[in-house]
């Protein structure tokens, strides 16, 4: 798979220099220049096992053995970021949270706040985001009470009220209904900075990264994808670009066929 890499300039919400990923003897991920910025909506594709999952905790500053090069975020090596300032900088959503204490959801979001002294009340936010991701009713409920979709939906909206310019979200909707994938993919979608809308007024102008697999979910909320063929290779740039027959092809193994704008394997 041929790479590209994403313009280069200061300030960048994120950006990889060299970045190389290895696990079990294989390299997964060779030499992947990148930069995610404000307002751009990320999709990462690839079959399971390329290292998706991977990636996202590298990204975030987790502990990946087999890492080299660089991640920095807004412009500054995540090396040199405090730990205690990592929180307001990124966001990271697991593929299942873990969930050690029987807390209720409203006290869950409430030690995810991320807000600072001076902020508006939050009221009214909160309750734009809870209707958002349909978990209004779920804030009286133990989050080790929930099915796997509605405790996904209380994840998103702990990454949300973080407040991090940064969302990293692992398989967002794979839990999901079709009606509630539509739903998160609503969300997920809004521009960033669109006064009114509850993500908007949660990420301030921020950006998200997301692992995914279904291209036609894909091409309704992202911008630009990042496909990765588990072998080192890997492509980046917009939706139009990337989401093509040949591309996801080589990215998954498969052929595929579009039919009226949805994708469909062949």
């Amino acid at each position: 798979m041929t790479t590209s890499t994403v313009g280069v300039e200061t300030g960048a919400l994120l950006e990889t220099r060299s970045l190389c990923l290895s696990a079990g003897g294989r390299t997964l991920l060779a030499g992947l220049d990148w930069r995610v910025e404000r307002g751009q909506r990320w999709c990462v594709i690839g079959r399971n096992g390329v290292g998706k999952s991977l990636l996202l905790r590298a990204l975030a500053g987790l502990g990946v053995p087999g890492r080299s090069g660089t991640v920095s975020w807004q412009g500054r090596a995540l090396e040199h970021w405090p730990v205690g300032a990592a929180a307001a900088v990124r966001s990271l959503m697991p593929q299942q949270a873990q969930d050690r204490f029987g807390l209720a959801v409203a006290r869950v979001l409430a030690l995810s706040d991320g807000g600072l002294p001076g902020d508006e009340p939050e009221a009214a936010r909160l309750e734009d985001l809870l209707e958002a991701l349909d978990i209004g009713h779920l804030v009286v409920r133990r989050v080790d009470q929930l099915s796997g979709g509605e405790r996904q939906r209380v994840a998103l909206a702990q990454c949300a009220v973080q407040r991090a310019a940064l969302m990293l979200l692992d398989e967002p909707v794979s839990f999901q209904d079709p009606a509630h994938q539509q739903r998160v993919g609503r969300w997920l979608s809004q521009p960033s900075g669109v006064s009114g809308d509850g993500a908007a007024r949660w990420t301030r102008g921020g950006g998200w990264v997301a692992t995914a697999h279904d291209p036609s979910w894909i091409a309704r909320v992202a911008t630009h994808v990042l496909a990765l063929d588990g072998e080192g290779g890997w492509q980046a740039g917009a939706c139009a670009q990337v989401l093509t027959a040949v591309t996801l092809e080589r990215t998954y193994g498969c052929a595929w066929r579009e039919v009226e704008g949805a994708w469909i394997p062949a």
